[in-house]
Order: C-alpha cells, then sequence, then structure tokens
C-alpha cells in the first residue's frame, strides 16, 4: 500500500507562486534600502583612507536591521499576490468548487509564515545585535581614525558643516597631523598637532594639542592646551538617553527579557512582536490580496502595506515605554492587531471577497474629465 505523498500537486504549485514572489520582494525591499543608506554612508566617508572596507562592513552591520522589514513585506506581499493572481485567472474558484476548505489550500502560505517567523525571531533576538555591535566598533575605529584619511597636505579641505581643515603634514609615527589650521563658523584654531575623526552620523571630530583659538564674534584669542571639537547638535539630558538606546540594540533576546531594567525589557517584548506579527500576516494577506469581482483593483492590497508600516511603528512605541509591566502593553498590542485582522476577515465573510476594494473605491473622489468641444450627451433610450 503506498503512502500518501505529504504535498499535493496544488501545494507544489502554491509553493512555487508564493516562494519566487517571496525572494523578489525580499531582495527588492533590501536592495532598496541600502541603496537608500548609500549616499549618507558615502558622504560620512568621503575623507577616510579605506572608503570600501567602511562602506562595505556597515552595509553588513546594517543587513539584518533591513532583513527583518523584508520578512514582513516579501511574507504579505508573496501572499497576496499569489491569491490575487489565482482570483484574477479563476483558479481560486476552481479550487473552492472541489470543495477543498481554505485552511487546506492555505497550508503552505501558512507553513511560510511559520518559517518567517522562526527566521524573524532569529534576526531580532541574535543576529540584529550582532550588526549593532560591529558598526558601533566601526563607528568607534572611525572616530579614532584607524582608517586614515584621504586628505591633502598643505590644502584647505572642506569637512562639511561649516568646517574647514588645513595641516603641514602627518608624523609618520604617531600619524598626528602637525601644524594644524581648523576654522568652524565662529572660531579659528591654530595648533602644533592634532587628530581628526568622523563619526558615522557625520560628525567632525577634531582633538587639538598647543594652540590657540580666535572667536570672531569678542575678537579675543586665548591659548589652550588641549580641545576637543564636536558638531554634533546633542541636548546633554538626551545622551544617557541615546547611550542606553544603543546599549539595548546590541543586547540579546535573552539578555533584554532577563534584565531587571523596564526599559530593556519593553525591548526585548517589542522584538518579541515580529514573529508574532508574522503569524498574522497570511489572514491579513488572504483578504486584501482578494480583488472584488470583475475589477482589477488593488487598494486592499496597498491597504496592507499601510498596516505593514504601523505595525513597525507601534513596535517602537511599545519599547519606548517606561512600564514596569511591559509585556502587558506587548500583549494588548498583539491583541490589537489580532483583533483588526479577524475584523477584515468576518467583513469578508459577511460583505464578500474584495469588499475593501469597494468600499475604498467608493470613498476615494473620481476624477472627473472636461469633455471635448463639441461633445455632447446621448440621450437615455426608452423602451417602446
Amino acid at each position: 500500500m503506498s503512502s500518501r505523498p505529504p504535498f499535493s500537486t496544488l501545494d507544489r504549485y502554491i509553493l512555487q507562486q508564493t516562494g519566487g514572489t517571496f525572494i523578489s520582494v525580499f531582495a527588492i525591499v533590501l536592495s532598496l534600502m541600502i541603496v537608500e543608506h548609500l549616499p549618507r554612508l558615502l558622504a560620512i566617508v568621503s575623507h577616510s583612507g579605506d572608503k570600501a572596507f567602511v562602506v562595505v562592513q556597515s552595509v553588513v552591520a546594517l543587513v539584518p536591521e533591513y532583513a527583518a522589514i523584508g520578512l514582513l513585506v516579501g511574507l504579505y506581499l508573496s501572499i497576496a499576490l499569489t491569491i490575487r493572481r489565482f482570483s484574477l485567472r479563476g483558479e481560486l474558484d476552481i479550487v473552492q468548487a472541489t470543495g477543498m476548505s481554505t485552511s487546506r489550500w492555505m497550508r503552505i502560505p501558512a507553513l511560510l509564515a511559520i518559517a518567517s517567523a522562526g527566521m524573524a525571531l532569529w534576526i531580532q533576538g541574535w543576529i540584529m545585535p550582532v550588526g549593532e555591535a560591529r558598526l558601533s566598533e566601526l563607528g568607534r575605529r572611525l572616530q579614532d581614525g584607524q582608517f586614515g584619511f584621504d586628505l591633502e597636505a598643505g590644502t584647505f579641505i572642506e569637512l562639511g558643516k561649516d568646517t574647514t581643515l588645513r595641516f603641514a603634514d602627518v608624523d609618520p609615527y604617531s600619524h598626528e597631523l602637525r601644524g594644524v589650521f581648523f576654522r568652524t563658523t565662529n572660531r579659528t584654531f591654530t595648533a602644533t598637532r592634532g587628530r581628526l575623526g568622523f563619526g558615522l552620523a557625520d560628525d567632525v571630530l577634531v582633538d587639538l594639542v598647543d594652540g590657540r583659538v580666535l572667536d570672531a564674534g569678542s575678537g579675543q584669542s586665548l591659548a589652550f592646551s588641549r580641545f576637543h571639537f564636536d558638531n554634533a547638535q546633542r541636548n546633554v539630558k538626551e545622551v544617557p538617553q541615546k547611550e542606553a538606546g544603543e546599549r539595548r540594540k546590541r543586547m540579546t533576546l535573552p539578555a533584554l527579557l532577563a534584565s531587571r531594567d523596564h526599559a530593556d525589557n519593553a525591548a526585548g517584548w517589542a522584538r518579541l512582536l515580529w514573529p508574532a506579527f508574522a503569524l498574522l500576516v497570511p489572514f491579513l494577506a488572504a483578504v486584501l490580496g482578494k480583488p472584488m469581482r470583475r475589477s482589477k483593483a488593488a487598494l486592499g492590497i496597498m491597504l496592507g502595506l499601510v498596516v505593514l508600516v504601523t505595525f513597525i511603528h507601534s513596535t517602537a512605541l511599545v519599547a519606548a515605554t517606561a512600564s514596569p509591566s511591559p509585556w502587558v502593553l506587548a500583549l494588548l498590542a498583539s491583541g490589537a492587531w489580532a483583533a483588526l485582522i479577524w475584523g477584515f476577515v468576518v467583513g469578508e465573510r459577511r460583505w464578500g471577497a474584495g469588499y475593501i476594494d469597494r468600499w475604498l473605491l467608493n470613498a476615494l473622489p473620481r476624477p472627473k474629465f472636461p469633455r471635448r468641444p463639441g461633445q455632447h450627451r446621448q440621450p437615455a433610450r426608452t423602451g417602446a
């Protein structure tokens, strides 16, 4: 007696359709987010001596954060677009006419959602902290000038943010700048030696030794033995909070949940929302992916993308809470998203497939096109 195969022909067909779309959307989202980050990163390392290394290492460190977003978007669009294609080609009607339940033909999307949830948990819990730690180390080395600088001695160099630098030469042993002239918007510095660094936030960091400073406003000239310049606009009260936030990004999920700090716990529970929402995505895609009858509108799919963006922002709100019981807020947030998606499912049972598209088409204003000259409305025909 032959055993029944675990996956039918329909399962393999759905896997082929959803898997290809998932990989394509994931790659596109990841590429777009990297391309969006590249111009700022290239501007930061414009004066670095090893631009390629810094750029490649920064992009690699940021990939886990972008991959978590790409997982959700890829999962949603792969399921929604597959269901949309099946509906427009009539394949979904054929499947339902055979008596196959929705839970049966949605088995492959459900397995894909479980795999994505596990991947999201792994990324949020362990991979992303490693990337953040690497990015922090890279920023520290960049600030210390360990990658060197692509600067020419004896010329005035515009560093950005109204800062100009000129130096005579470089010490071959300590790699310090010698004969430094440094000018900002209101002050001019001269020093026997100094060091230059750049932060990952495009900050110019200069340490000067044994020099003088001239204030353009008052005209006063003062001598100094050591001076540190940082053009970042930082609020002194927000510095500890920012440093604590950077520290949490480098902590793994078990460390956040085991911490006695409520803010650490909140960050941990916010990360747990990602895999929880991934499990809800198939229900959202199954409703919003179906168009209404005799229409090719895709407004429901666009509404789902808005829901995804709103969810990402809601995780930041949970992470920023100072409640002694952040798990309560996390459960409320996940319950609210589950209730919203369940409302979409109940609405489809009551008003039929594609009801979101129909409602949005009725709610959105329709464009009015002017008549051409000489064009008249034809009178309505009446029966005899």
